[in-house]
């Protein structure tokens, strides 16, 4: 992409490694910012911003946490994003659990989804896997909230009757490789393998 090419910023959550470079992006470029509601407010300096606790994780993951605790990413939002919202060809889908403000991006042309760290395929910033992975607690603020994001989506994309269409063949991680064509698939058989819903499940 060159710059001339560039016509917004979205966020999928408000992370330093994901948006810290936007507030230089919109300056740069006078392109607008796009993040949820929850994290918008959280970038913008209207809520307090959760400290991120050493936790589990590497050693760096908890020099990592200083890092987010000492430099948060700031930025003007220009366009506070709510669940079902679109933005062009993208699908707003509210994931909360790794932040408040979590979202997967649904493109609908092309049925990938753009999933930030709400689902990745590798845990940064030093434990690489083949499979599907949530960031560290040290790095997500509730756990189980996360998973039943993911859950509750999955939930929707396998229900043909829906009032949302949001099926998906591909999945494009904040950290990690891309899963082309059997995402969903792959997605169904972490699921399972975290016990977040039944062997038997028709999720």
């Amino acid at each position: 992409m060159w710059p001339s090419e560039l016509t917004g910023v979205l966020l999928t959550h408000r992370h330093s490694d994901h948006a810290g470079n936007a507030r230089w992006l919109r300056e740069k470029f006078g392109v607008p910012v796009f993040a949820h509601r929850a994290d918008a407010e959280i970038l913008e300096g209207i809520r307090p911003r959760p400290v991120m606790e050493r936790g589990e994780g590497s050693f760096v993951a908890g020099l990592l946490a200083k890092v987010e605790n000492r430099w948060p990413a700031r930025v003007p939002v220009d366009r506070a994003l709510d669940d079902g919202d679109s933005v062009g060809s993208l699908e707003v889908h509210w994931t909360p659990g790794h932040t408040e403000g979590s979202v997967f991006y649904r493109h609908v042309h092309t049925r990938a989804l753009l999933s930030g760290d709400t689902l990745l395929t590798a845990v940064p910033p030093l434990v690489y896997r083949a499979g599907l992975a949530l960031p560290y607690p040290t790095f997500t603020g509730d756990m189980a909230r996360a998973y039943e994001s993911i859950r509750a989506f999955q939930s929707r994309a396998a229900c043909r009757g829906h009032t949302r269409d949001v099926a998906y063949d591909h999945l494009l991680p904040g950290h990690g490789r891309p899963l082309w064509n059997d995402a969903r698939a792959r997605i169904v058989d972490f699921l399972r393998e975290q016990g977040i819903v039944a062997a038997n499940s028709r999720v």
